[in-house]
């Protein structure tokens, strides 16, 4: 009996031994222990034939977050949806991605601020576009038809309205009421009751809409003063173009100009394409000083073309070149196409018209000839330019173009007009130079091209996107022969109108312990973006757990550690987002004033001489 509690006391020593032992071994294993919940990427798709895509616009919403994207294939979405969120809402095509509102309540309605819609056919609501009580939104590239009336704002403020088709709406086209500070740009208005129709709004800026074809082009009543229009077209309003009781301007100045009227009759006897009287505004005492005589008068022809690649001049080029120029136009809302002419005579043929892009391929050409190349550009208003003629030389060998390049490196989250590096290289098995053709925005169409560079160095360059959006990044090389390579793997980037920096994070976990014991803390952040975070935490002894994540926001991160040394200690947190945005610094003071109690095998031996009164080594 004796023997058998000695056997039992040993065990218990045995167990709680290996019990005050366990924590140091495991802590000696692992000294940061993470838990990661990550979150999928900020893009939701609906329709198409993707894994996981939702199949009406409204989930999407109301499971996205701030800043994200959604982009809706092609189809007819029978919903009326509700735009709570700050999000870019992004259509396929706006003849085939069709919102039908069933002429039950308005289509879409925005009650947030900063949404950015584009490329959606809006029909059969009682408004079609329904902004209320918000600011900032972006409202671009739509088909706005059949509705009782187009697009309305109601105390919405600082919003962009562009590059619109509204039509066949039976009241309204656009209806401003209670809202100030407002662009209305470069839209189609036609075949509606009234184009626009201002009521107690303010300071909004209408230019650049062909307005034809309403009962009344414009109309603007109950204290809408200094609005400013110029710039429009207005033309076959039955009723009449445009009435005015309130005190507003209808022109931009001289030389820049008024608007073009139909029913104008004034003379321009000094040939300056400005009406010599001004076009009086039905209703009040308004007056557009400086009326066009020609539709679109104020339109600036597009830039002549220029930077031919091949330059002009060049000898040895491959038999397989493409031709690159550079184009644009003044106006910034005009469309630009290109005609091409190409051919071994001196004054070449035209081969093609009417082409958007600004690249063409003449498919393979013959070894040592000299062509003739040159480019008109037009803009949709009918106004050209034209390049110089141009020419360059063949080779007269066979040449290798440069292999593929690396699929870019860089982030893969912005923001707009914020520029980012990436990066990519190749090499040429003739180890010719190589030139880098980055394609920004997915098309496949080279953008720009870059400084040339040694075979197989890095090509590093700099862009910024002027719109939010979903883009795939590509590049191309070509080397001094200008052939060129296949385009690289493409890099998904996603664009957001805004960002804010994450919020400062919170600590928690023991404030006392002893040394070389794991203690395990809790880290909190939020964003006000709704922004995966990554955390980096400092220790105060020399070590830090470098940047960990990407977690989702608004949750707790745990984190493990363990301190050597008895002293005071402050633990530093920071997060950042997926822009690179960071937090400023979370602290929390703690100390460690004891040491570890410790069990080495000399106090096992101890005890158990203790326990069983013999002398006994291990």
């Amino acid at each position: 009996m004796y023997l058998k509690n000695k056997i039992i006391k040993f065990t218990i020593i045995i167990t709680l031994y290996a019990l005050l032992t366990q924590s140091c071994f495991s802590t000696l294993i692992s000294n940061n222990e993470v838990d990661f919940q990550i979150k999928s990427g900020d893009i939701l798709y609906v329709g198409g034939n993707g894994s996981g895509n939702y199949s009406n616009i409204q989930d999407a919403i109301n499971d996205a977050y701030d800043g994200y994207t959604i982009f809706v294939f092609n189809g007819t979405y029978d919903e009326n949806i509700i735009v709570n969120k700050s999000i870019s809402l992004i259509g396929e095509d706006c003849a085939t991605t069709i919102i039908d509102g069933g002429n039950n309540g308005n289509t879409v309605k925005i009650i947030s601020n900063n949404v950015t819609f584009s490329d959606f056919s809006v029909k059969k609501g009682g408004i079609g576009l329904y902004i209320v009580q918000s600011s900032n939104q972006t409202i671009k590239h739509n088909r706005i038809i059949d509705n009782w009336e187009g697009i309305g704002l109601y105390k919405a403020s600082d919003c962009i309205i562009q590059s619109n088709i509204i039509n066949s709406n039976f009241f309204e086209g656009i209806n401003p009421i209670e809202s100030d500070l407002n662009y209305i740009i470069g839209n189609s208005i036609s075949d509606n009751l009234q184009g626009i129709f201002l009521s107690k709004s303010e300071e909004n800026d209408i230019y650049a809409n062909n307005i034809k074809g309403n009962t009344r082009g414009i109309e603007i009543r109950s204290s809408s003063n200094n609005n400013h229009i110029y710039h429009n077209n207005f033309k076959n309003n039955y009723e009449d173009n445009a009435f005015d009781e309130c005190s507003n301007s209808w022109d931009s100045g001289y030389p820049s100009g008024g608007n073009y009227w139909d029913d104008y009759n004034g003379e321009d006897n000094d040939g300056d394409g400005i009406g010599d009287t001004p076009y009086s505004i039905d209703g009040g005492s308004n007056k557009d000083y400086y009326p066009f005589i020609n539709q679109s008068g104020w339109n600036q022809p597009p830039f002549a073309p220029s930077d031919p690649s091949p330059e002009n001049g060049s000898n040895e080029v491959d038999i397989n070149a493409d031709l690159y120029w550079t184009g644009g136009d003044p106006d910034p809302i005009d469309n630009v196409a290109y005609d091409v002419y190409f051919g071994t005579n001196s004054t070449p043929p035209k081969i093609v018209d009417n082409q958007t892009d600004t690249n063409f391929e003449p498919g393979e050409l013959n070894y040592n000839t000299t062509y003739f190349w040159q480019i008109v550009a037009w803009d949709n208003l009918g106004a050209s330019n034209k390049s110089s003629i141009w020419q360059f030389t063949t080779t007269n060998s066979v040449n290798t173009p440069p292999n593929t390049p690396s699929k870019p490196i860089g982030p893969i989250f912005g923001i707009i007009k914020i520029a980012y590096n990436y990066s990519s290289l190749t090499t040429d098995e003739d180890n010719d130079n190589i030139s880098y053709g980055w394609d920004w925005n997915g098309d496949l169409i080279v953008d720009s091209w870059s400084n040339w560079f040694l075979s197989g160095n890095e090509c590093n360059i700099s862009y910024s996107w002027n719109e939010p959006g979903i883009y795939q990044l590509r590049v191309k090389a070509k080397d001094i022969h200008y052939s060129e390579s296949n385009w690289s793997e493409p890099l998904t980037v996603t664009i957001n109108t805004e960002n804010h920096n994450p919020d400062i994070p919170k600590i928690d976990g023991p404030k006392t312990g002893r040394t070389g014991k794991s203690y395990k803390y809790t880290f909190y952040a939020t964003d006000q973006d709704m922004d995966n975070l990554y955390y980096y935490i400092e220790w105060d002894d020399g070590t830090n757990t470098g940047w960990i994540g990407p977690y989702e926001h608004n949750i707790n991160v745990s984190v493990n550690h363990f301190w050597s040394n008895i002293g005071t200690y402050t633990i530093r947190c920071k997060v950042k987002d997926t822009y690179e945005e960071e937090s400023e610094w979370g602290t929390l003071e703690i100390s460690m004033p004891k040491n570890r109690i410790t069990f080495g095998l000399g106090f096992f031996q101890w005890t158990f001489n203790h326990i069983f009164k013999f002398n006994f080594k291990f």
